[in-house]
C-alpha cells in the first residue's frame, strides 16, 4: 500500500486582500500568511517522509511544495494537477458575479453540481486529477506528497467515494490542509482528510 498526501496550497494574495473566486486562469502567488500556513506544514513531512514531490503548475501551489518540504526537495510539476477552471468567475467576488450574471451564484448555491461560470466540472475536474495521480504513481515508488488546489481535489475525493458531485463540499479542506488517499491494488482509498497540523 502506498499513501498519499495531498496538500492545499496556502492563502493566495488576493488583491486588496479581498477574497475572489479563482480557478485555473488566475495564477496568485501565496500571502505572507499563506506563506506561514504552509511552512507549517514542514513539520508533518519531516514526520512523514515522502519520495517525490509533485505540484500543480500555479505559483500558489507550486510555493507551497517548497515551503512545505524546506526547500530540499525537488519539485515535479504535472500540468493536471491545476485548479479547476471557473470561467467567467475567474478573479470576482461573490457580489460582483451576482451583479454580472444574475442568478448564476444562486443557481448554484441550490445545486453545487452546476459547473461555475460556465466552466469545468468538478467531476470533470477530479477526473483529470485522478488521471494524472496515476501517471505519477506509475513513474514513482513509496509515498509522494501533491500541492494542489480545493476544487480538483474535492472532484477527485468525490470520484473515488462515489459521493455525488453536488455534495464536493463534504471534502471541503482548509488552506495548507493536509489530505491522506491511500493506494492499493490500484485503488484509492481515503482514511481521513483535512487533517490540521
Amino acid at each position: 500500500m502506498r499513501r498519499i498526501y495531498i496538500v492545499r496550497h496556502g492563502e493566495p494574495d488576493f488583491p486588496g486582500g479581498v477574497w475572489q473566486c479563482i480557478g485555473s486562469g488566475t495564477d496568485l502567488d501565496l500571502s505572507a500568511r499563506g506563506r506561514r500556513q504552509a511552512a507549517e506544514v514542514r513539520p508533518f513531512f519531516e514526520g512523514h517522509p515522502v519520495t517525490a514531490v509533485w505540484s500543480s503548475p500555479m505559483l500558489r501551489a507550486r510555493e507551497t511544495a517548497r515551503l512545505m518540504t524546506g526547500g530540499g526537495a525537488e519539485i515535479h510539476i504535472h500540468p493536471d494537477l491545476r485548479e479547476a477552471y471557473i470561467g467567467r468567475w475567474e478573479g470576482l467576488t461573490p457580489e460582483e458575479i451576482t451583479a454580472r450574471y444574475p442568478g448564476e451564484w444562486e443557481a448554484r448555491q441550490e445545486d453545487m453540481s452546476i459547473p461555475p461560470g460556465g466552466g469545468e466540472g468538478y467531476d470533470d475536474a477530479g477526473a483529470r486529477f485522478e488521471a494524472a495521480l496515476r501517471q505519477i504513481l506509475a513513474q514513482t515508488r513509496g509515498d509522494i506528497a501533491i500541492a494542489s488546489h480545493l476544487a480538483v481535489t474535492c472532484g477527485f475525493l468525490c470520484g473515488i467515494t462515489g459521493t455525488p458531485i453536488g455534495r464536493w463540499k463534504d471534502f471541503a479542506h482548509d488552506y495548507a490542509a493536509v489530505n491522506e488517499v491511500d493506494f492499493d491494488g490500484g485503488r484509492f482509498f481515503l482514511p481521513e482528510h483535512n487533517k490540521e497540523e
